[in-house]
């Protein structure tokens, strides 16, 4: 097992975890994970499209983390 793709396996997934905590509880979120002031004024205004951006973002993060822990034999082999 590799070390490093395994830090870094966990660190993507947690990022993916906290994009995720960025949909559920919304504006402050954004603002203080530093997403910018325009996705949390539209994240205020109920629009879809942080949410959209978010999940995308996740869902990127999340395949490097699988990968990472798959190349570092952790996971099946990808």
């Amino acid at each position: 097992m590799n070390i490093f793709l395994i830090i870094a396996g966990v660190f993507n997934a947690l990022a993916a975890i906290i994009h995720i905590g960025c949909i559920y509880f919304g504006a402050p979120w954004y603002r203080f994970f530093g997403a910018g002031e325009r996705m949390a004024l539209l994240s205020e205004q109920g629009s879809i499209k942080p949410t959209l951006i978010t999940i995308g973002i996740t869902f990127v993060l999340s395949i490097w983390s699988m990968y990472a822990f798959s190349a570092a034999g952790v996971i099946f082999k990808l």
